[in-house]
């Protein structure tokens, strides 16, 4: 295919990218950097290209014949991490680091928009390239979308890409149906009574509260929840007391739960607070209690479905592409696919003979570049094969 052969031709450009994007890392709404250069090289492709929210990125290609309009995204934002993979292109940004793939998304998308270009005269319709801020805090869709990301034009189908580092390079896995799990954040603060640790009766120790609330909320993933439909109670930081002789009267719990129906979505928070209120009263606290819907479960539409996995198809054997199942992890890209049809496809990035076998938001998070130039002729094949069906 000739988007295969045109992402091989420029399989050392994307690499330089990927490696650029992957040195100089960006907190989520502070790509400044990333953008500029994501700007630059739209504008010297010759595409139109806006800004949205600050550092959100849109390039526009029109093709030779008016027709639809397909949309191809990326993220581009870093993690507060600390690289330990020993690169020679390792993040010169302490505690930053591309520890989930999105220098490797914006180079593909990049490659895609090269591509594209140069077949501009084949496609019937237009293209917008989105190169997305702030991912990691799932905040950046929304903000894209509010800007008029999906408008003028509008924009009747949309297609993502994500690197997994579970997959081998080679394959991709795509399928309909829900694919990633809703991701909402929660803070438990439990008050008790502090006093003097020689005589404890004289206080309420949180603590001790906090210990009986935890192990409450585990119960409610398999004694409360239908098995049948998955949840995860993630709890992420416990945080509890001033000094060694000293009751401590109050705890802080934080979380994050993963769900991928509305109802356990809904319900999760529901059950949660009663077995909170519960056990504070049976142990004479008192206690304050957030929660906050972040990211909505991602479900790929049939149509988008079947559309890309033909067409990723074509470029690396249907017997490549595999199904994941259900990922418990979030992604963003779940805002889009609630405003119009699209589809995720997942990228493999594992090899573990060159060390990228590591899980993302690890320290040592590695993937492949060999697969760049799948990943590239897979969103453009996508495209394509969308505007011209």
């Amino acid at each position: 295919m000739k988007t295969l052969e045109l992402a091989k031709e420029y399989y050392s450009w994307m690499v330089d990218l990927r490696r650029d994007f992957h040195r100089h890392p960006e907190p989520s709404f502070k790509e400044y950097r990333t953008s500029k250069r994501i700007k630059e090289e739209l504008e010297n492709m010759g595409l139109e290209v806006t800004t949205i929210g600050g550092t959100g990125v849109v390039g526009l290609l029109k093709g030779e014949k008016e027709g639809k309009v397909v949309a191809l995204r990326a993220d581009i934002d870093a993690l507060s991490v600390n690289e330990e993979t020993g690169l020679e292109f390792s993040s010169e940004v302490p505690g930053m680091m591309h520890a989930c793939g999105h220098d490797f998304h914006a180079a593909m998308l990049l490659g895609a928009a090269k591509i594209l270009s140069e077949m501009k005269s084949e496609l019937n319709g237009s293209v917008k390239f989105i190169f997305q801020p702030a991912e990691e805090v799932a905040k950046g869709a929304k903000k894209m979308i509010e800007g008029g990301v999906l408008e003028n034009p509008k924009v009747d189908m949309i297609f993502g890409m994500h690197i997994w580092s579970d997959i081998p390079v080679g394959k991709v896995s795509l399928q309909p149906g829900p694919i990633m799990a809703s991701g909402d954040v929660w803070n438990i603060t439990i008050k008790g009574k502090s006093c003097h640790g020689s005589s404890p009766w004289q206080g309420v120790d949180a603590i001790t509260c906090a210990t009986a609330v935890l192990q409450g909320l585990h119960t409610l993933v398999t004694g409360i929840n239908d098995a049948r439909n998955p949840i995860v109670i993630n709890i992420g930081t416990i945080n509890a007391g001033e000094r060694y002789n000293v009751v401590p009267g109050k705890a802080e719990i934080t979380g994050m739960n993963r769900a991928f129906t509305d109802y356990c979505r809904k319900a999760m928070p529901k059950w949660m607070e009663k077995m909170i209120k519960g056990t504070c009263e049976a142990y004479g606290c008192e206690y304050d209690f957030k929660y906050d819907f972040i990211c909505s479960s991602t479900t790929n539409e049939e149509t988008s479905a079947i559309l890309a996995k033909e067409a990723v198809g074509k470029l690396i054997g249907q017997e490549n592409i595999i199904n994941l199942g259900k990922i418990m992890g979030s992604e963003d890209f779940s805002e889009y696919v609630a405003k119009v049809p699209g589809a995720l496809m997942l990228l493999g990035g594992r090899n573990e003979e060159k060390n990228c076998c590591y899980s993302h938001h690890s320290n040592f998070f590695n993937v492949d570049e060999d697969a760049l130039p799948i990943g590239a002729s897979s969103y453009a094949q996508v495209a394509l094969d969308f505007l011209n069906k």
